[in-house]
């Protein structure tokens, strides 16, 4: 029977032992291994998830199947290592297209991994009664409703939903100052009127949890939170693998306005002129800043996976070249996987798994 490879998530490649550890159809994982990465992977029936090929294509076997990925992912978070989980049902058609997928979209995994080392998604997820709400603010203006139904319905969703984002910047400016970023992800019900991720520190955990109880205390009776992970860091991984290294890379050097080549140091000028041109601290009024700083941060991220992924790197002020030619010449890789270039060698927590 012809198999693929399932790819679970990218680590770092000194990870000990997956010993204990099995996928989807309880088959042994792997690591496929390129420079400092490894992807973990498992073999599969190639037609798994072709259901028009496969007879047990099923919505049960869509579901164990999501189930083995999700706990393999959790137990990839609770190692000692930074770990990036791959979205579900990305597949390879052996070693060598594990290897070809680490290699094409190398500085985003690393630059992925570096930003996620240490941290977990904490979901926080809000609901309300409306009729509640509606009923409460026709208690307390009772001057603006009126014999004029439409008028009355027009001034009551109003002022619902300024009220549903005034709680939602509320809670936010209680819990954003402890995470690193934040998504905000589809409200699955009528009465849902926030799910947002947080991307926490593990070492700020037990503040979030804290931050947590207060709002759940301070809004008692009028909001209802369910509270979830933490999990692997799945609402903020982004891999385009249609646009590899030197692309991404040539776009983030411009973002920092970089010379083609560049010293170390000049990188890191460059780096915070730029944080400071868009920080949202020096521009209270720009909408637009706090968006362009986390693109500038992202591309610092990128040239420094890049820099840093020369086995000589050293922090000294050596030049690194962004011309295409040397970019892509760095992540050439031979039959053998050997890197060619220049010598380079009170929450809910979810541990059976969780569909996001």
């Amino acid at each position: 029977m012809p198999t693929k490879k399932f790819i679970y998530a990218v680590v770092e490649n000194d990870l000990l032992s997956l010993a204990g550890i099995t996928g989807l159809a309880a088959a042994p994982l792997e690591m496929v291994c390129y420079n400092n990465l490894a992807a973990v992977v498992s073999d599969i029936d190639a037609v798994r998830f072709d259901t028009e090929l496969s007879e047990q294509g099923t919505s049960n076997q869509l579901n164990a199947d999501l189930l083995a990925y999700q706990q393999v992912n959790f137990q990839l978070l609770s190692g000692s290592g930074g770990m990036l989980p791959l979205k579900f049902g990305f597949t390879a058609g052996n070693r060598s297209e594990v290897e070809a997928v680490l290699e094409h979209a190398y500085l985003q995994l690393r630059s992925g991994l570096d930003r996620l080392r240490n941290q977990v998604e904490l979901v926080v997820q809000v609901t309300w009664d409306m009729n509640k709400i509606i009923s409460e603010i026709a208690y307390d203006h009772a001057e603006f409703i009126s014999a004029d139904p439409v008028k009355t319905g027009k001034f009551l969703f109003e002022a619902a939903q300024a009220k549903k984002i005034e709680l939602i910047d509320l809670i936010n400016k209680q819990l954003s100052p402890l995470a690193g970023d934040f998504s905000d992800g589809p409200r699955k019900a009528e009465d849902m009127i926030l799910n947002r991720s947080y991307l926490v520190d593990r070492r700020s955990e037990t503040q979030f949890d804290a931050a947590m109880n207060t709002l759940g205390n301070c809004y008692d009776g009028i909001l209802s939170f369910r509270y979830i992970g933490p999990l692997p860091a799945y609402s903020f991984v982004n891999i385009e693998l249609n646009q590899g290294n030197f692309i991404l890379l040539d776009k983030a050097r411009k973002i920092l306005k970089l010379q083609q080549t560049t010293t170390w140091g000049g990188i890191k000028s460059a780096y915070r002129q730029q944080l400071m041109a868009y920080h949202p601290d020096f521009h209270p009024d720009d909408a637009q800043a706090a968006e362009r700083c986390k693109e500038v941060i992202a591309a610092f991220d990128m040239v420094s996976a890049y820099c840093r992924s020369f086995p000589d790197f050293s922090g000294n002020d050596s030049s690194y070249d962004f011309s295409r030619n040397e970019v892509e010449k760095h992540f050439i890789v031979d039959t053998k996987s050997a890197v060619l270039s220049r010598g380079a060698a009170s929450r809910s927590v979810v541990p059976d798994g969780i569909s996001l």
